[in-house]
Order: C-alpha cells, then sequence, then structure tokens
C-alpha cells in the first residue's frame, strides 16, 4: 500500500538543504537516494506516451536534479513536505518544459528522423524502471492503470507528492470531504489490485 513521500521528519529536509546550501556535496547523494524512487514514480506516471517515446524516466529524473542544485538557494524550508513538494514541482516544470519543446519542433517540421519514426511506432510502453525499492514502487507502478483517471491522480496526489487532503481537493475542483472519499476509495481498490493472485508464488 502506498504511504506519502512528504518528509516524515522535517528536519531531515531542512538538514539536507542547509549541508547543500553549505556546499556539502555528499548532501547530494544523500537527496537523490532518499527522493529517487518517488520521483522516478511520478516522471513515469506523468510522462505520457508522447515524451516516453523520445526520453528515458530516469534522464529526466538527472535533469529534475540537476535543475533543483540549479536553483536550491531560492527554495524555502516551510515544514514537513515542502522539500518533496518542491521537488515535484521541478519534477512538472521538466515535463511541462519538454511537452513544449517536442510541440514546437514538430509544429516546425524540424523533427528529427528517429522521432518521426517513433510517431509511427506503437508506444513502446517503457524502459525498465531502475527502482531501489521494486517491491513497492514497481508493484505500484504496475497496479495503478487498473484505478480510473481521478483515482490515480489522487493516489499521486497524496502518497506520492505529498500533498495535504486540502491541498489535493483543490487540485482536483472537489471539496475537502469528496476529496478524502475519492482518496479512501483508491487506496481501497489499490489495494485489491497488488494483492498477489491466487497461487502466485
Amino acid at each position: 500500500m502506498p504511504q506519502q513521500s512528504g518528509d516524515a521528519d522535517g528536519d531531515v529536509s531542512l538538514e539536507l538543504v542547509q549541508r547543500i546550501q553549505a556546499g556539502d556535496r555528499s548532501a547530494w547523494e544523500d537527496l537523490y537516494a532518499r527522493y529517487h524512487d518517488p520521483l522516478l514514480f511520478a516522471i513515469r506516471c506523468r510522462i505520457g506516451a508522447g515524451l516516453r517515446s523520445r526520453l528515458q524516466s530516469e534522464d529526466v529524473l538527472h535533469s529534475v536534479v540537476l535543475d533543483a542544485l540549479r536553483d536550491l538557494g531560492r527554495f524555502e524550508h516551510r515544514g514537513p513536505g515542502s522539500l518533496s513538494h518542491y521537488l515535484h514541482v521541478c519534477v512538472l516544470n521538466k515535463l511541462r518544459n519538454k511537452a513544449e519543446y517536442h510541440a514546437a519542433l514538430k509544429r516546425s517540421g524540424d523533427v528529427p528522423l528517429t522521432d518521426s519514426l517513433c510517431e509511427r511506432l506503437a508506444t513502446r510502453g517503457s524502459e525498465e524502471p531502475a527502482y531501489v525499492d521494486d517491491e513497492r514502487f514497481g508493484r505500484l507502478e504496475r497496479a495503478l492503470p487498473g484505478l480510473p483517471e481521478e483515482m490515480r491522480e489522487v493516489v499521486l496526489l497524496r502518497s506520492i507528492e505529498g500533498l495535504s487532503n486540502r491541498e489535493a481537493a483543490e487540485a482536483l475542483g472537489r471539496s475537502e470531504d469528496a476529496a478524502s472519499k475519492l482518496y479512501n476509495r483508491a487506496l481501497a481498490r489499490l489495494g485489491a489490485l497488488m494483492k498477489p493472485a491466487p497461487g502466485a508464488s
């Protein structure tokens, strides 16, 4: 069952940011290890078929981390979950920029042959995800497509991006009560989808 990716201990993310801003390079390794799986999962869920035919999820993740490194001086720690939220915003911005870039190329007709070929092929699915915790995130990625779109979205917002119920409700355009009920129904259905099949080893 998914758990929220917002920092369980706000002091941990604050310490990471302080170490990074002080020039501690090893802190970036700690940050990458801590947020690798939820960020990679978010990228793979949001990248879309068009970009997925062109981009490797891990490459997007590396680019997001580099962007965060460059811009971290502007990051303001606002308590538990704020670093996770900042990084997920970086993911969304990166994917939006990539989509706009490829759309502009296509409109101008300046699309490389390999990309034109990809347009005519069925979506390749995906490269094999390199999750550290494949038991959690790999199973979750395989089960999530079995949910209706709005249920998938509320799981991403609450369990992966670490938004509160109020924030998720605002993003979905629902009341807090409706968003909470939707999330609970999504978790129940997701739990059933993630159960091993009878007789499976």
